[in-house]
């Protein structure tokens, strides 16, 4: 275990766009929506500290197509927040589709901290990935099936 300038380098590639919320918040507010619950809202919570944590202190490895596959997810993650920026900053975009898959803004970080679990070769970054998989998704899943439902407390909230 040491300090992992690569590590440090994907958690903040991941975690950099969404700063955007703070200085390009949706044109609409955030509506208050219900998420899946304490139990998920602790494992994504865990699940980020987790992965941040054990990928900065991984102490890296050698370069590998594991890790290419996580910079493509980042990529593509944050071409899903250009494409929230170019279409009027929409709280709606942050859960829209992509092609085929639901929540690409939930799945594609989770995908790049796989990716980097398999380049690292880490149980424990594993452990950490799959705690916010579970937590992350299921709570993104929530979020959207409320603005589907066009939940009565869709209202707009200065920041939730």
């Amino acid at each position: 275990m040491g300090f992992s300038l690569v590590g440090l380098l994907i958690g903040l590639a991941v975690l950099a766009p969404n700063v955007l919320l703070l200085a390009f918040p949706p044109a609409g507010g955030i509506p208050k929506l219900s998420e899946a619950g304490i139990v998920f809202t602790v494992l994504e919570r865990t699940g980020q500290v987790g992965c941040l944590g054990l990928l900065v202190a991984s102490g890296g490895a050698p370069l590998s197509g594991w890790l290419l596959g996580s910079a493509a997810c980042i990529l593509i993650y944050w071409a899903l927040w250009a494409r929230y920026l170019a279409r009027g900053r929409r709280f709606g975009d942050l859960y829209a589709s992509l092609w085929m898959i639901p929540l690409p803004m939930a799945v594609f970080p989770v995908l790049a901290f796989a990716f980097a679990t398999l380049w690292l070769h880490s149980p424990w970054l594993g452990l950490a990935v799959a705690a916010l998989a579970v937590g992350h998704l299921s709570n993104s899943w929530q979020v959207r099936r409320g603005l589907r439902a066009g939940s009565p407390r869709g209202r707009s909230a200065p920041g939730r």
